[in-house]
């Protein structure tokens, strides 16, 4: 099943973007695509090499990274793509 975290918000390469994790593949497209079943919705605070998560499954937890950032954004997260049809851009 794929998981999918829809995110708005800075730092990322775009202001919406939907990162989508298949096995051990994960990939990000620029587009703001809801999970076909939402369970989690989080606020992400990542400031250097430390990461502020605040989620209605995990509750609040700090992470260390290994690469140094700034992202400040409201995520949804979830299971499985709804279904979405091809739109010219």
């Amino acid at each position: 099943m794929k998981k999918v975290y829809a995110e708005i918000g800075f730092g990322n390469d775009t202001f919406l973007s939907t990162e989508i994790e298949e096995g051990d593949t994960e990939y990000r497209i620029s587009r703001f695509i809801t999970p076909k079943k939402v369970n989690e919705f989080y606020l992400r605070f990542w400031a250097f090499k430390k990461v502020l998560i605040i989620s209605n499954m995990q509750g609040v937890k700090i992470k260390a990274k290994s690469k140094n950032k700034l992202k400040i954004l409201f995520g949804i997260g979830g299971d499985g793509l709804k279904d979405v049809k091809n739109e010219k851009e």
